[in-house]
């Protein structure tokens, strides 16, 4: 009866459900951006937002119940934004183009996958580089959850200084006191706890703002946002973006149209792929670190992988930008999640959110900033691994875990991270990782040349 192995991992129902809920709060912000980001591209904010809620409730739960692992999926912000630059950056390419060619990446990647070519690339990551990535993406929650506060704001590609906002700084604050004083006394559910803290003060500041001061009573305000959120439950919207495919002869027969499409393709096929690999291994050194060692299970991360194969292809047909493995699994793997009851109940949480969308469409982005935070030190932590290592690797390490970490691109840290890595490791260590030296070569020379033609 005990199908997802508590009683082995020394786990308990109570704990389980704690952090899913804490997982699916950390990653609920994707609720409000998915459908934001994606309106710019000619889709309908309706449609988009209840896609995003599906797709990411069914898939986090076919991910629980196939791999029985701790790990959520949902769209990924990178791909988000590469969705829309396409649809913005040529006329002839629409949002129903650019969901095919998501749809047809994910064919790609689930057989990129049954080749075993997943495995060679793993084969190049040792300890030290999974743990750089786990670093790296520590990094990226941390500074993400600390800009929420105005501390630092993302400009382009860089962090730069921002205004500081005192009443977020102060919650996030709170919030994360309360959580070390928890972890401290050793009590458990601390991250549930500072984030339900976070989100009374956050809701009360934002009734502040926009309620009190405009003469609004409590009771307005809440029925106000209850009926601006329940529009979202149009079906219309969400059948226009459903199996919205353009007519493939259309594409085949013009050049003008083929040519971006396979290029779509590539890009999101190659991207997702290396996404998929690298949040994944950290998910699993995270596992192996607070859990047991479950990384020498291949045949579970495989199932993870292909999970995101999976993933690509429903995002197509269900009118969404590619749906991944999220790096928030790890809040929920910190928070004490050991099994796929965890993304059970986080891919529950996403359904419920269909009933309940107003608490989490009326939520401010500072709620998720203290879990954030508190992971992002948690992972950042492991770098110290790279201090064995020769000075030089340790200082490519650093600007490994930096790149990642502002750039938020774990596809794109292991595609040129992995080539130098193991070329370092060979001159400066005198060591070989694996004799597939060339096949890192042939990602970088693939994604140089779709960035010259993009």
């Amino acid at each position: 009866m005990d199908y997802f192995n508590l009683k082995f991992h020394g786990a308990t129902l109570k704990n389980e459900i704690f952090a899913g809920i804490t997982m699916f709060i950390a990653m609920s912000y994707i609720l409000v951006v998915s459908p934001s980001v994606l309106s710019q591209a000619g889709m309908p904010y309706n449609g988009v937002f209840l896609s995003t809620i599906l797709v990411s409730g069914f898939v986090t739960i076919i991910s629980s119940l196939y791999t029985k692992l701790p790990i959520a999926l949902a769209p990924g912000l990178g791909m988000l934004t590469t969705f829309l630059s396409f649809a913005l950056g040529n006329e002839t390419i629409n949002y129903r183009y650019i969901l095919l060619a998501i749809y047809v990446s994910g064919i790609l990647f689930l057989m990129i996958i049954n080749f075993g070519i997943y495995q060679i690339i793993i084969d190049f990551m040792d300890l030290e580089f999974r743990r750089m990535l786990m670093a790296g993406i520590g990094l990226a929650l941390l500074l993400y959850g600390v800009s929420t506060t105005g501390i630092i704001q993302k400009k382009d590609t860089l962090y730069v200084p921002g205004t500081i906002e005192l009443i977020p700084l102060i919650i996030t604050l709170v919030s994360l006191l309360f959580m070390f004083g928890m972890k401290k006394l050793g009590l458990k559910g601390h991250i549930l706890y500072g984030l339900l803290i976070a989100y009374v003060f956050a809701m009360i500041y934002e009734y502040y703002i926009n309620g009190y001061q405009s003469g609004m009573s409590v009771s307005n305000y809440i029925v106000d946002i209850f009926g601006r959120s329940y529009q979202f439950m149009d079906l219309k919207d969400l059948k226009e973006i459903t199996f919205a495919f353009p007519d493939v002869t259309s594409i085949l027969s013009d050049t003008k149209t083929l040519l971006p499409f396979l290029h779509m393709v590539f890009v999101f096929t190659i991207t997702h792929f290396f996404d998929a690999i690298g949040t994944n291994s950290s998910v699993f050194e995270a596992i192996n670190l607070y859990i047991d060692r479950r990384i020498k299970d291949d045949k579970s991360l495989n199932k993870a992988i292909t999970i995101d194969g999976v993933g690509n292809v429903v995002s197509g047909l269900f009118g969404v930008s590619t749906v991944t493995t999220y790096a928030e699994s790890l809040v929920g793997v910190i928070s004490g999640g050991k099994t796929g009851v965890t993304a059970l109940v986080a891919g529950i949480c996403f359904l419920l959110c269909i009933f309940v969308s107003p608490i989490f469409t009326s939520m401010p982005t500072i709620v998720a900033a203290p879990a954030l935070i508190y992971v992002g030190l948690n992972l950042l932590k492991h770098y110290r691994d790279f201090r064995k290592r020769k000075p030089i690797i340790n200082l490519y390490g650093l600007a490994l875990i930096v790149y990642l970490g502002i750039s938020f691109k774990t596809g794109t840290t292991i595609i040129y991270g992995l080539l130098g890595y193991n070329l370092l490791t060979a001159i400066v260590e005198r060591r070989k990782l694996v004799k597939y030296w060339w096949v890192p070569l042939i990602f970088v020379c693939i994604q140089l040349i779709l960035q010259l033609y993009s």
